[in-house]
């Protein structure tokens, strides 16, 4: 039978590893049900062990943990929309002063930075430009 690779979630796997164990299944049982129908992204046993044990503790809940951290607010199309403005209001300025300005990371300002040219480029590739 060939598997069907559903597109899935981890919520959603996690959700089938927490039937399967509250039904009884073994970790490589619940591995071996999932495999045919999620292929290639299905979960692999470490992680099905870890999920169950996880059950067998008392977690309850299928869902991801809130993790501390920092939030991703670099690469928003606000924050490319903020940096494109403030670049193209003084076009000589340069990537600390950007950095600077905005407080997020060089590797960020590259990223947002490369997506502004890949669609200033798009933008005068296509005819776009008013004459």
């Amino acid at each position: 039978m060939a598997a069907l690779a559903l597109k899935s979630s981890h919520t959603e796997q996690r959700a089938v590893v927490h039937l399967l164990w509250a039904k009884g299944h073994n970790t490589s049982a619940i591995h071996s049900e999932m495999r045919p129908v999620y292929g290639d992204k299905c979960f692999m046993r470490p992680a099905i062990h870890a999920s169950c044990k996880k059950f067998a503790c008392g977690r309850e809940s299928i869902d991801d943990k809130k993790r501390p951290g920092w939030h991703v607010v670099a690469t928003t199309d606000a924050m490319t929309a903020t940096i494109n403005k403030f670049v193209w209001s003084d076009r000589c300025m340069s990537i600390s002063d950007t950095v600077h300005h905005t407080g997020i990371s060089r590797h960020s300002m590259h990223r947002i930075q490369s997506k502004i040219i890949s669609n200033f480029q798009r933008f005068v590739l296509c005819g776009c430009q008013n004459s």
